[in-house]
């Protein structure tokens, strides 16, 4: 190969980039930072890895190159880098604590080591097949190098390693014409010159002043960027102008090619994708057929880097695949659309009646199955005579082929696409990976649902789930005391189902499908969907007192009054000392068992309410009037038996539930989603008649009703982050289960199935605290 591969660009990790790696050769790269992610599989036909430096980021992988594809490595896999690196990996990775030690173990049925460490010193030349890696020293940590790789003495490029300005680069490129591509760090926005320099990384700034002293012009890609500064080290390289001779910032899965510094990109990027649904768009409202099967092919071939391709398309009666756009960019043919293909259909059955396991499109129709083949002229399982007779009567070179069958939604194959020569640089054909199946893959099977009329389907689906989730995000931040209620219940209402999905015990033969699955998780993200009318100062009230802010702080400043006139009343001598120390002590006791009622979490008794109305009959003088510590809308909060709702509040609160069924009842749900509704608006439901808002019974809650309540009730009893009540241990919260099992509330097979679940163990784990698993 005559280009680069960009496995890792990122100088740190983020979600949608790796770390330094570049593939030279299908057997050579340059750092580990990033392989396995990009290659997969073909990551146990690397051989040999030059490193630049011992930095993790550079050398992440190596461990599980050789772990992870132990069994298929025929080859020993030689690290070349620098004294000071190799001894870094042999004390602190292959030193048999941290990693084994695979230089010392022999690939598997031979007596070649696993692992080799080949010591590399500045200026020194590896010649490894027919490329040329010359070792270039680099400013940086001890040990650190980058690299001139020339491939059949021709053009030749630099990946610098992480490094500070560097005027051996520099050198290397003005007394070398072939260089012609430069692959150079840049870590660092200018604003961060003194981190820059101190660990040794370029920025903007500093990256001019090393291009400023070459001596022509060359393209410049760079990488290593800090994920968090992209946007920023974007615009600072804009204004140098640094790309003015073509390159750019690097992107995992940047193709290169070194003739002509071309960028090819192997990942499905955002413009990609745009594509791919512009094309499903026009499937779906086309009337022209012939034209869109003749984009389908096209958008493939480019997606894939394919010289050409054939689309076959099931006949009426399912007997063939018929011929319907031929391309082939090398030979100049465009067959197909409006002008009919006049070549023989391929029969799927031969005239006895079976299969026609022969032809590999055929094969791939018939077995629903993807069909890889790194060269036709040395695959014996398809007959290929057709083929080599269209290469010898065109002059044409047939050997990489890719087929794939187009499935609709109902699962049924509606044709095949036929890719053959993928080739990336236009002068090397290469096999199709991984990723070529799965972009031809994904857009086969939206082409085909499109043209089965489906593609509505999807969209609309799509559309029902993120506006669901949307909701139920709107909701949890209405209230930043139940903030992750309905995340937590679309996680565990699902997780309990799975459960008795998978049971073999009293759940045998309930048996849950992925849309039955959804459907239930549906139905948590809705369960609340009614509270979006709630107040927030009922949702979050976490204190009997409380409205806007907390009323106790109200009682406390009337508190501060009474004490002064107490003390005026001492000074006048109106009371005596004692007496002033028995009222000043007797309020504080008071105020005590205020804050402590205001709370809620306790149960308030006969005698404690008692007390509150004895309390209310403090008086103070207020503008020039006698009033109560305690007026009356204070009295009536305080004395709530339970919680810290009052009747009224909780009657709106409760509402809540009644609303959710006004909204979902109207709502036109699928018919695989038809039981949403029910679902969310039981979870207020009792076994016992008792529940709300419609009063259901033990006859109308079915089982998905009953894991919703159940869900409903555990995840409020263990929430950890609510600052109205104590946190509960898994005891006592069983305990209250248990009796509300006993109260006829919820299901008791359901608890105990529950209690000895998968779904249990994997909830507890992620969202309660250790201290509350006590059984």
């Amino acid at each position: 190969m005559n280009y680069i591969k960009v496995l890792g660009s990122s100088g740190s990790k983020s979600k949608t980039s790796g770390t330094t790696s570049f593939q030279i050769s299908k057997n050579i790269v340059i750092d580990a930072g990033n392989i396995i992610n990009i290659l997969g599989d073909k990551s146990a036909l690397i051989n040999d890895i030059f490193l630049t430096h011992s930095h993790s980021d550079h050398i992440v992988d190596l461990p599980f190159l050789i772990d992870g594809y132990f069994e298929r490595r025929k080859e020993t896999l030689t690290i070349y880098a620098s004294k000071q690196t190799i001894e870094i990996l042999k004390e602190n990775v292959f030193n048999g604590k941290i990693w084994p030690d695979f230089s010392q173990i022999n690939l598997i049925g031979s007596d070649k080591k696993s692992l080799a460490f080949k010591e590399i010193y500045e200026n020194e030349e590896i010649i490894i097949d027919n490329y040329s890696i010359k070792v270039i020293g680099a400013l940086h940590i001890e040990g650190s190098f980058g690299f001139v790789i020339t491939k059949n003495q021709e053009e030749s490029y630099i990946i610098s390693g992480d490094t500070y300005i560097n005027d051996k680069i520099v050198e290397e490129i003005n007394k070398n014409d072939k260089i012609k591509l430069l692959f150079i760090e840049c870590s660092f926005p200018n604003k961060l010159e003194k981190l820059a320099f101190d660990s040794k990384h370029l920025t903007p700034k500093t990256l001019k002043m090393m291009i400023d002293k070459l001596n022509r012009d060359i393209q410049v890609f760079i990488y290593h960027i800090k994920h968090i500064y992209l946007d920023e080290m974007r615009t600072q390289l804009d204004e140098i102008k640094v790309f003015n001779n073509g390159g750019k910032i690097l992107e995992d899965g940047d193709i290169i090619h070194i003739n002509s510094g071309k960028v090819d990109y192997e990942l499905l990027d955002h413009k990609i994708f745009e594509r791919i649904m512009d094309i499903n768009l026009q499937l779906s409202s086309q009337l022209d057929k012939d034209k869109l099967y003749e984009m389908i092919l096209t958008l493939t071939r480019e997606l894939t880097h394919s010289d050409g391709g054939t689309l076959y398309i099931k006949s009426d009666d399912k007997k063939y695949l018929d011929f319907k756009i031929v391309q082939n960019d090398s030979l100049n043919i465009y067959l197909g659309g409006k002008e009919k293909i006049s070549w023989n259909s391929l029969p799927l059955y031969l005239e006895n009646g079976e299969e026609n396991k022969s032809m590999v499109a055929v094969v791939s129709a018939l077995e629903n199955r993807i069909i890889n083949i790194p060269d036709v002229y040395e695959c014996e399982n398809y007959n290929f005579e057709g083929t080599k007779s269209f290469d010898k009567s065109t002059g044409y070179c047939s050997k990489s082929m890719l087929v794939i069958p187009l499935i609709n939604h109902e699962k049924d194959v509606i044709g095949v696409i036929q890719l053959i020569n993928k080739n990336i640089s236009r002068i090397e054909t290469v096999s199709y990976n991984e990723y070529d199946e799965k972009i031809i893959k994904a857009l086969s099977s939206q082409a085909a649902m499109a043209l089965t009329n489906s593609q509505l389907i999807l969209s609309l689906e799509k559309f029902l789930e993120s506006f669901v989730s949307t909701i139920a995000s709107a909701i949890d931040a209405k209230s930043k005391h139940t903030l992750n209620h309905i995340t937590k219940m679309s996680r565990l209402a699902p997780l309990i189902a799975q459960s008795i999905s998978q049971d073999e015990t009293i759940y045998k033969d309930i048996k849950y499908s992925k849309n039955n699955l959804k459907e239930i998780e549906l139905a948590a993200k809705l369960h609340d969907i009614g509270k979006i009318s709630m107040p927030e100062w009922i949702i979050d009230k976490a204190t009997k007192l409380q409205h806007m802010v907390d009323g106790i702080e109200i009682i406390k400043e009337k508190v501060e009054i009474l004490k002064r006139d107490f003390e005026i009343e001492y000074l006048k001598n109106i009371i005596t000392q004692e007496e002033y120390k028995t009222k000043i002590s007797n309020l504080e006791d008071d105020f005590r068992f205020i804050e402590k009622a205001n709370i809620g979490s306790e149960f308030m008794k006969k005698e404690d309410i008692e007390r509150i109305e004895r309390i209310s009959n403090y008086k103070y003088y207020k503008n020039g009037n006698l009033t109560s510590l305690i007026d009356d809308r204070e009295k009536y909060n305080l004395s709530i038996q339970k919680g810290t709702l009052t009747n009224e509040e909780k009657d709106k609160m409760n509402s809540h539930a009644q609303l959710s069924y006004d909204m979902l009842s109207v709502l036109p749900f699928p018919k695989k989603y038809e039981n949403v509704m029910h679902i969310a608006v039981n979870h207020h439901e009792k076994l016992n008649g008792k529940g709300y808002p419609r009063g259901l019974s033990e006859k109308d809650l079915v089982l998905e009703d009953r894991i919703m309540i159940l869900a409903d009730i555990f995840e409020a009893l263990t929430s950890n982050d609510r600052p109205y009540k104590q946190t509960k241990k898994l005891s006592e919260v069983f305990k209250i289960l248990d009796f509300m099992v006993r109260d006829g509330e919820i299901d008791g097979n359901l608890l105990e199935f529950f209690k000895n679940s998968d779904a249990l163990k994997e909830y507890c784990k992620v969202e309660l605290l250790p201290e509350q698993l006590d059984v």
